[in-house]
């Protein structure tokens, strides 16, 4: 149960983020109990699932972009730089000391530049990897996208 601090914050967060419109959706899935939720038996369910969430979230997104005063974009474009540069350096620092996986990181750079609208997700316990993997794969792409178009790139 969710202390009323926490629940006061979710109200106000929902009322200010989603549409006045319905947010449940119907879907028709085939379920057993033996097997639970399987591609193979589910997959047009999730494809349809995952499409939905994805378009309700940009929705929400655009809605609240295009709620924001003009007033307000200088701030929002300050953050937006100050992350995308906490994010660059984090990966600049992953990449530079990252060896070996090299067959889990070419699965994963296939992945991002194939046309799969599908999400990637790589799990595991703490401290196994994942951001790092994603770093290294963020890095490559970018540099082989530099590459293609001539222009220099570096990392470090």
């Amino acid at each position: 149960m969710l202390d009323v601090d926490c629940q006061k914050s979710l109200r106000a967060m929902t009322e200010q983020l989603l549409s006045p419109r319905s947010v449940v959706a119907d879907f028709s899935v085939l379920w057993r109990n033996d097997e639970g939720i399987s591609a193979r038996l589910h997959g047009d369910y999730l494809d349809e699932l995952a499409c939905t969430a994805g378009t309700w979230l940009q929705e929400a997104v655009d809605q609240s972009v295009a709620g924001l005063p003009v007033d307000a974009w200088s701030a929002v474009l300050d953050e937006l730089v100050g992350d995308i540069t906490q994010h660059w350096l984090t990966v600049r620092d992953r990449v530079q000391w990252f060896t070996g996986r090299k067959e889990l990181v070419g699965l994963v750079q296939s992945y991002v530049v194939s046309d799969d609208d599908k999400p990637l997700v790589l799990h595991g316990p703490p401290g196994i990897g994942k951001s790092s993997i994603i770093a290294k794969v963020a890095a490559e792409v970018l540099a082989a996208l530099f590459f293609r178009s001539n222009l220099s790139f570096s990392l470090l």
